[in-house]
């Protein structure tokens, strides 16, 4: 039997975000986890930027930007799509909140994360770039009109944007997680990222593999189909 294949690293919040839209959309792959300092030859040879996540598709096309893997995942979806979930990533209220995530957001990531890798970094100057665009965030979560529902990103309906956005927080967290949880500023976005660390799809998201060689049997992403339909809130 054809079935498409995800190159991944466990913990990139990239690779994060493409297997939750795999997991929730009902789609099985067969998941190579890869050390992303010996990355094997099969997965530079399919893609120039030999990063993950990397997708190849039954079909043969390769797909190595998370966004597209989140939008094939929609387009080829197993389960019914859920109406109260905004799948459009054409949005610009979308758009622009992921285009603030990956690129601010991420850029002030690294450098609080790994300051080593960069020269002359101020840490502290990083974390409160970091800490206003939250703050941010956690604001447009407070405000969401509806106090009898849980409050999302954009507008009324969970969206791509939170798909998108929340294994970065889920990142930054874990550099401190008694700061973060302890920091009230931020209650509303300590929710929002709850609501994901407690599914109960998590654990399958973030299931320990062992690095993947050529010589190994498939390992299927996820063990076993899903068929209920965990968009729903």
């Amino acid at each position: 039997m054809s079935i498409d294949t995800l190159y991944s690293f466990r913990r990139c919040p990239y690779a994060i975000r493409a297997r939750w839209a795999i997991l929730n959309c009902g789609k099985q792959v067969i998941l190579r986890e890869v050390s992303l300092k010996d990355k094997p030859q099969e997965l530079t040879m399919v893609s120039k930027k030999s990063t993950v996540p990397v997708l190849i598709t039954k079909e043969g096309k390769v797909i190595d930007e998370s966004l597209n893997i989140i939008q094939w995942a929609i387009k080829n979806c197993n389960q019914m799509l859920n109406p109260d979930f905004n799948f459009n990533l054409k949005d610009s209220s979308i758009e622009k909140i992921i285009n603030e995530n990956d690129n601010s957001f991420k850029y002030h990531l690294d450098r609080y994360k790994y300051p080593s890798r960069y020269n002359n970094i101020n840490v502290n100057e990083h974390h409160l770039k970091l800490n206003i665009i939250l703050k941010k965030w956690n604001d447009k979560l407070s405000c969401f009109p509806n106090r009898s529902k849980r409050p999302w990103l954009i507008g009324n309906k969970e969206s791509v944007a939170d798909w998108a956005i929340w294994p970065f927080v889920r990142q930054y967290r874990s550099i401190d997680p008694r700061s973060f949880d302890c920091n009230n500023d931020l209650s509303f976005l300590k929710d929002w990222l709850n609501y994901y660390l407690n599914h109960d799809l998590f654990s399958i998201l973030m299931k320990k593999n062992i690095f993947w060689t050529k010589h190994d049997q498939p390992i299927f992403f996820p063990d076993v189909l899903t068929r209920q339909n965990p968009i729903n809130n």
